[in-house]
Parts: structure tokens; C-alpha cells; sequence
């Protein structure tokens, strides 16, 4: 489980939840459970939940911490109960599954609208925000597999004779030599060496390229 979320479970569910974060779910088993609670969806969420707790006390692994999923839940339950007595003046039962207009009206499944099932609630800017709570926050930019082997630095500029006329590119070891006492031959073989790392097939050549040339 990558992400709890209280609006797909019961409202009885949550209070169960609520009661029984830091357990395992076996220790939360062990009592009858009340109406409307279903044991496999306790299994399911409590176990989640106490492995990302376990693997954090001995591993150090982090992960959203049980005030957030205590948090997540009593919005949901406020939002609900906030919901269920707007309902009782003409209201939609489940406001997020409409569009609201500027003139207040509302449209179910209008565009930005919940589908399906309620995911967010509005704030008092009528902002939707997300119950959802990502368990384990992973950024995929931060992940590199293990078979990958990370490049090194790029060098920041060429490796250059000036006694003896001789300018390398250090990434792929490709040189010119020009006369060294003959400014413009110095710059021919500068332009040599830009065009030779703009043209090259090596990703790694053309990248040094416009860092020392632009």
C-alpha cells in the first residue's frame, strides 16, 4: 500500500483505525469488531502501517508517520459529519463530486469535479485539497537502480600545452596541436576542438562541448 486514503473506507473503519494505528493487526483483532468494520480491509491497512512503523524503529526507514494518517482521518470525519449536515438543508450529500459555479450553483461532474468516489474536500478558499496521505514519499529523479553506473564530473575545460601548441579534449582524448607562438593559431585550434565536440556522437563529449564553449 503506497497510499492511505480515508474516503475508501468506511466511516466506522476510520474510528477503528483511529483507535488501533500504533497496533498490529493482530493485537487489534483480538477484539469483536464493531459494525460495519471489515477484517480483511483491518488486516489490509493496520498491516501496512506496522511494517512502515517497524522497518522505521530498526532501519531508519522514513515514511508519513502516524499523525499524518491520524490527521487524513479526522478531516475525512469532520469533512463527512460537515457534509451530512449540509445535506440536511438541500445540499449534495458529497459536494466535491459537483463543479460549483460563480454563482454557487452546483453541477455534478462538472470539470475538476471528484468522479467515481470522493478523494478531496474544499477549504475555506474553495480549494480542493487531497485526503490522501503518500505513505513513503519517493522522488523517481532521486532513484538510480543499482546496475546504473553514475558518470563522472564533467572536466571544466581542455587540457592545454601552451609551451608546446597541443590542446586535448579530456573526455574523449581527441587533440590538436597549433604553433605557439601565433595567437590565431591558437584560436584555429580552439574552434577546431569546439566543432569537433558539437559534432560528436558521445553524449558526454557534446555536453563538456557546450559547457567550455557555450
Amino acid at each position: 500500500m503506497d497510499v492511505f486514503d480515508p474516503a475508501r473506507y468506511s466511516v466506522e473503519e476510520n474510528k477503528f483505525f483511529l483507535q488501533h494505528l500504533d497496533e498490529s493487526p493482530v493485537v487489534a483483532l483480538q477484539e469483536a469488531l464493531p459494525e460495519g468494520v471489515n477484517p480483511v480491509t483491518v488486516q489490509e491497512v493496520l498491516g501496512a502501517l506496522y511494517e512502515l512503523s517497524e522497518l522505521q524503529k530498526h532501519r531508519g526507514n522514513a515514511w508519513a508517520g502516524h499523525a499524518a494518517i491520524s490527521t487524513s482521518i479526522n478531516t475525512y470525519l469532520t469533512e463527512w459529519k460537515k457534509w451530512e449536515g449540509m445535506a440536511a438543508r438541500g445540499a449534495p450529500r458529497f459536494p466535491t463530486m459537483h463543479a460549483w459555479d460563480g454563482r454557487g450553483r452546483p453541477h455534478r461532474g462538472g470539470v475538476g469535479s471528484d468522479s467515481k468516489q470522493v478523494t478531496t474536500y474544499l477549504d475555506t478558499k474553495g480549494n480542493r485539497v487531497p485526503f490522501a496521505v503518500k505513505l513513503i514519499d519517493i522522488n523517481p529523479q532521486d532513484f538510480v537502480p543499482d546496475w546504473v553506473q553514475q558518470d563522472e564530473p564533467l572536466p571544466d575545460d581542455l587540457v592545454h600545452d601552451a609551451e608546446k601548441g597541443f590542446l586535448q579534449c579530456p573526455v574523449d582524448g581527441w587533440s590538436t596541436n597549433y604553433n605557439p607562438e601565433s595567437r590565431q593559431a591558437y584560436n584555429i585550434a580552439r574552434a577546431r576542438m569546439s566543432r569537433h565536440c558539437k559534432t560528436s556522437k558521445d553524449d558526454r563529449v557534446r555536453e563538456f562541448g557546450l559547457k567550455v564553449f557555450g
